[in-house]
């Protein structure tokens, strides 16, 4: 892994919450680790594209979390403080055959996220 990825990798590594791009840049300045925002961009665009790592998008805001699981997993976010529980269960072969039926597609993949307020936030 090269140097900068490394930075970036540690830096969500340590995170005790999900982080934009501009407070990663913020937070690798603060420990004097000189990085662009660009190296910063196309990492987390790598590791996204790995399963390392869940944007989170929220209108025009995004954040980014390291997973925690390996294997294939959803996630659920918080739409209040942000928080992300990673959900280790996939059952949707049932709707994956009906999409394909419905399209003509052949589903090779998907995606999913559930939004909402976790129990903190519900209160």
């Amino acid at each position: 892994m090269s140097h900068p990825r490394l930075l970036v990798y540690q830096e969500l590594f340590n995170a005790t919450r999900p982080l934009s791009l501009q407070e990663l840049y913020q937070g690798l300045l603060k420990k004097k680790k000189r990085i662009g925002l660009t190296s910063i961009y196309r990492s987390l665009d790598l590791f996204e594209s790995l399963g390392m790592v869940f944007k989170i998008i929220n209108g025009s805001n995004m954040k980014y979390k390291l997973c925690e699981l390996k294997n294939h997993h959803h996630h659920i976010v918080c739409k209040t403080c942000g928080h992300v529980v990673e959900l280790d269960f996939c059952d949707i072969s049932k709707w994956s055959k009906k999409v394909m039926e419905s399209t003509g597609y052949q589903v090779t993949d998907h995606q999913l996220s559930f939004y909402g307020l976790c129990k903190e936030c519900q209160r």
